[in-house]
């Protein structure tokens, strides 16, 4: 099989382990809202979305809750982790001569601020995040917007990701997609490529063994 050229990744529940601060976090903020606590299971179906779209589901949208929900994230950015064999997967792909992009709903603040922190952000070119288009996950928008910097077909894009939001932002773009199992909430059907760890992605991707 020959090798995609570009291996794009989901951040929250693919690169980081973000739950805690995101699910947190936005229970605290219907707390403020509304008075009642949401189960965070109830929430859960957050996870991958654009914190607008989010927070329209729930009805509290504003900008103002909007900067809140950020706000009370940023807070809790201490809880935020890489997940073990990520940083080291990255680097045998960078190494590989692989291109590294990224697609996903986490917006230029917060991945300035909670994100690029962690140290990964040398290994990405390319990072599509939620204002650099109008619509967002699970549409192809952000993938077709990442193919459009990229100057590539589809074909020679993976994307890597954990969320059924991800599959169908890749597979509506035309591009294979890879479901990160070690950080997914839920089960992701039809998946292109199923990873147990974050090695996998070496193979699948045709950059390597495991």
């Amino acid at each position: 099989m020959a090798a995609f050229k570009h291996i794009v990744f989901d951040v929250d529940g693919t690169l980081i382990d973000s739950a805690e601060s995101a699910l947190r976090s936005l229970q605290q903020l219907v707390e403020e809202m509304t008075g009642a606590v949401p189960e965070r299971d109830e929430l859960r179906f957050s996870m991958g979305l654009a914190g607008k779209v989010t927070l329209e589901r729930l009805g509290i949208y504003s900008v103002e809750a909007l900067d809140r929900w950020a706000e009370l994230s940023g807070a809790l950015a201490d809880t935020i982790t890489v997940y073990p064999g990520v940083r080291e997967a990255l680097e045998r792909l960078h190494a590989a001569g692989a291109e590294l992009g990224i697609v996903s709903s986490r917006n230029h603040g917060e991945y300035r601020d909670e994100v690029a922190p962690l140290g990964l952000d040398g290994f990405f070119d390319i990072k599509v995040l939620v204002e650099d288009t109008v619509e967002h996950k699970p549409t192809p928008a952000p993938m077709l917007e990442y193919l459009r910097r990229a100057g590539i077909p589809a074909s020679e894009a993976l994307y890597v990701g954990d969320t059924d939001y991800d599959r169908q932002c890749a597979q509506r773009a035309g591009v294979a997609f890879a479901f990160a199992t070690w950080g997914a909430a839920n089960p992701v059907e039809g998946a292109d490529f199923v990873l147990e760890a974050p090695a996998d992605v070496l193979a699948v991707a045709g950059w390597g063994s495991p």
